[in-house]
């Protein structure tokens, strides 16, 4: 055996150029593959967290019927006793809110929106929400009805700090209501949808207007220290409150799920089919190698190599192949996950197609270490079988013809 690998050892290097430009070859596709699957990891991975920090945090607790009829009347039991439960049981960060649907109007625009009321306090520190004020300031206790208006509904409505915005809903009775609202500041969202479609307002406010007691609610939204604790504690608010609707973020946003589920499979193929395209060429490269020395297989097999050693040798030489270029593939794709892990990579060009889909400028490729384990398991395999042609096409070489070639 150890002869058998002195042999194949050599002959891959027998034409250097060739054998080069295969392991080149390798490492540059398993490089390519993984570092696409690294940076749409971290596409999918930004745009949930975005989503779960900036709008729907990991529970979300409703009446429910909120969630099918998004009427005024379908309130929170009891929020007083739910907030101080919250308080009591976890160290999450949470928000009461009030939501409606109405319009927003100006001399220029009018549009549906989702009208918003929060607890300042709470908002800022639940989704940072006054951290995302680009213009004017953030909502306080002073001033009558002040309003937050997204960036891309202020260009549309054509508003800034300062200006009056008309909303028009329905009170908990059915009957119109439309108010004045002055523009205290514009904020920024990761989703230019979202700027366009939601506008808050004091839950104070907004409950004098619907005709709603000052402590009743829509929406209890809870953001955990911990996202494996998600489950359990939705569990926990389920049993302590069986009037209420508990939903975690999989629920609310399926689609984010469904893309953590299906991103390893999916990646996993692509890497697969690169490995096929790049399993042709090794195909060629031992099949030409097998052809070129067609005379000297022929005499070994003649002088006692049997036909088993002959399929090792060549198997064992499109290993060697792989043994160069796999490890190396997949440690120069390591070191550029990892080095543009930290400082992410800046796709500001194509900023107005990302916030549509709610995905910042800046992306941080991430990848698990264990698809560096099942690519190493992907390229062996695939090299194996890129070896049975070639090995096979030898098996059949007639020692006594292939001496009579020149």
């Amino acid at each position: 055996m150890k002869v058998l690998l002195k042999i194949a050892w050599r002959n891959i290097w027998r034409h250097r150029l060739r054998s080069l430009v295969v392991i080149i070859s390798i490492i540059l596709g398993i490089w390519a593959g993984i570092f696409v699957s690294a940076f749409s990891f971290g596409l999918n991975d930004q745009r949930k967290v975005s989503m779960i920090r900036n709008q729907i945090s990991h529970l979300q607790v409703h009446n429910p019927r909120f969630s099918e009829d998004q009427s005024v009347q379908h309130l929170l039991a009891n929020s007083p006793k739910l907030e101080e439960w919250t308080k009591q049981n976890t160290d999450a960060q949470y928000a009461f809110r009030m939501k409606t649907m109405g319009m927003a109007a100006t001399a220029h625009y009018g549009g549906g929106v989702q009208i918003i009321g929060i607890r300042p306090e709470q908002e800022a520190s639940l989704t940072g929400l006054q951290s995302r004020v680009d213009s004017g300031s953030y909502l306080d206790d002073e001033g009558r009805n002040p309003i937050l208006i997204g960036a891309a509904l202020a260009e549309k409505l054509e508003v800034k700090p300062g200006s009056k915005v008309i909303l028009s809903f329905s009170d908990e009775e059915q009957n119109l209501v439309s108010a004045s609202f002055k523009v205290r500041g514009l904020y920024h969202d990761v989703s230019s949808q979202i700027e366009k479609m939601q506008v808050f307002v004091r839950s104070s406010d907004l409950q004098k207007l619907l005709g709603v007691q000052s402590n009743q609610f829509h929406e209890l939204a809870i953001l955990l220290q911990d996202d494996a604790q998600v489950e359990a504690q939705a569990q926990a608010i389920a049993a302590a409150f069986p009037n209420e609707k508990v939903e975690s973020w999989k629920e609310l946003a399926p689609e984010l799920a469904y893309a953590d589920e299906i991103m390893s499979q999916a990646l996993y193929f692509v890497i697969g089919i690169i490995m096929l395209a790049l399993s042709f060429g090794i195909i060629n490269t031992m099949l030409m190698a097998v052809l070129e020395r067609r005379k000297e297989l022929g005499v070994l097999m003649s002088v006692g190599m049997s036909k088993r050693r002959v399929f090792a040798m060549i198997i064992l030489e499109t290993l060697f192949l792989a043994l160069l270029s796999g490890p190396m593939g997949i440690i120069a794709a390591y070191l550029s996950v990892s080095g543009t892990a930290e400082t992410g990579l800046n796709l500001a060009m194509f900023s107005d197609g990302l916030a549509s889909y709610g995905i910042g400028t800046i992306i941080y490729p991430v990848l698990p270490n264990s698809f560096y384990f099942g690519t190493s398991a992907i390229v062996f395999i695939m090299t194996l079988l890129a070896a049975l042609y070639p090995a096979r096409h030898a098996l059949k070489l007639n020692p006594v013809e292939t001496m009579r070639t020149l």
